[in-house]
């Protein structure tokens, strides 16, 4: 049984993920060059994942596309630590793809923002990989209780 602290400190945990995913896709980052020239929309799977191998810089291509599955990795992890009915890999999954459709409808009507289904791909790959991450970290301690 998770005790009361360990339960604030978790759920703590998946509010920062969820700000910061909300900070990332809304708001511009001058650094990264996210939201700061004028976005459009891609509905044809892998189109952007592949222009950005092909046609753009190496730091281009880490920044959209390992960074949109890097983005989602916290909330695969500790959603299901944080939320009991989360423990199942397909509910965890399923949660992360659907968060990501909502931003992406966002950002469709967001001037400096791309609405890409490329991003929903790699952030449900994101969720995914964390809940993978969170089921190894159970496995090697033998049991559900994370302290943190």
């Amino acid at each position: 049984m998770v005790k009361i602290n360990e339960k604030k400190r978790l759920n703590g945990m998946l509010l920062v993920s969820v700000c910061f995913i909300f900070y990332m896709t809304m708001f511009p980052n001058r650094y990264l060059g996210i939201g700061i020239e004028e976005g459009g929309h891609n509905f044809i799977p892998f189109l952007m994942i592949k222009e950005m191998f092909v046609d753009r810089s190496f730091f281009t291509f880490v920044v959209n596309n390992i960074g949109n599955i890097a983005l989602f990795m916290p909330l695969g992890f500790f959603l299901p630590m944080a939320i009991p009915k989360f423990r199942h890999v397909i509910l965890t999954t399923v949660a992360g793809c659907c968060i990501s459709a909502v931003i992406e409808s966002i950002q469709w009507f967001m001037k400096y923002r791309w609405s890409d289904v490329d991003d929903i791909i790699l952030n449900t790959i994101g969720a995914l990989a964390g809940f993978g991450i969170y089921r190894a970290v159970l496995k090697a301690k033998g049991h559900i209780s994370i302290s943190l």
